[in-house]
């Protein structure tokens, strides 16, 4: 059976950009931070000294997984890692923070919520490998404010309580994250989605199916129409599955 670091490891070979960013007080840390990273299947594209740097570099370089010393120029982790679900991004990264011996700072019961980690300093591959798959087993889970938020347009919708609901609200987690997965739901979706219910991929896309045609069976159609607006093809009458989870992530991406 293979370790958590093991299906960490082969999931980074089979990205096409398995990129990874930096953030630390020095070049000299960084380059630490880039061996490290390199290591455990990453190639390292930016590298910030401050967190005012941060948030532009996301947006530009699109990586994976963000590298982060806790204590940074202008900003401290938690912040960072707070800022980082606020923002409007196509892409989360993976933010694994960096914490010094004896480092006390405030708000880390926060970073499991954020989507957020600890590693040991100096990072190793291991520790990194460890603290990625811990995070991917996590993906469907939104932000509290996100989560609240989409709970909030499940209800508006009409969406049924009934495990559909559930895998729609992963699926909209894991399009949350990467938006790139839209182009493949069945892969890279669903099966992620069925999990933890202990459903497969193909009983997602019904359940989530089944969901979205008793929401627009018996949901206010003045609801509907604020929330999707002319979005949907008037000849169907209800979104895809696919439409729903885009329009649902983007909402949550944009508006927060």
């Amino acid at each position: 059976m293979q370790t958590g670091r093991e299906r960490a490891m082969i999931a980074c070979r089979a990205m096409t950009a398995c990129h990874a960013m930096t953030a630390c007080l020095s070049a000299e840390s960084a380059r630490r931070f880039a061996d490290a990273l390199a290591a455990a299947g990453y190639e390292t594209v930016a590298g910030a000294f401050s967190a005012r740097e941060v948030l532009p570099m996301l947006r530009l370089h699109r990586p994976r997984l963000l590298l982060a010393e806790a204590v940074l120029p202008g900003g401290d982790g938690v912040s960072l890692a707070r800022d980082i679900v606020a923002a409007s991004l196509d892409l989360y990264p993976h933010l694994l923070l960096v914490l010094p011996p004896r480092l006390a700072l405030p708000g880390l019961e926060a970073l499991d919520d954020l989507g957020a980690a600890l590693v040991d300093g100096p990072p190793t591959p291991g520790g990194i490998l460890d603290a990625v798959a811990a995070l991917r087993a996590r993906d469907t889970r939104l932000p509290p404010a996100q989560c609240a938020r989409l709970q909030g347009l499940l209800d508006r919708l009409g969406v049924p309580d009934h495990p559909g609901r559930e895998m729609l609200r992963g699926a909209v987690g894991l399009v949350w994250r990467d938006r790139s997965r839209l182009r493949n739901l069945r892969d890279r979706v669903y099966p992620d989605a069925a999990r933890p219910l202990g459903r497969t991929g193909a009983q997602a896309e019904r359940a989530i199916r089944h969901v979205i045609d008793a929401a627009w069976r018996t949901g206010e159609i003045d609801e509907q129409q604020r929330i999707f607006g002319d979005t949907i093809d008037a000849r169907r009458g209800r979104p895809t599955c696919s439409e729903m989870i885009a329009q649902l992530a983007d909402i949550l991406r944009w508006e927060g």
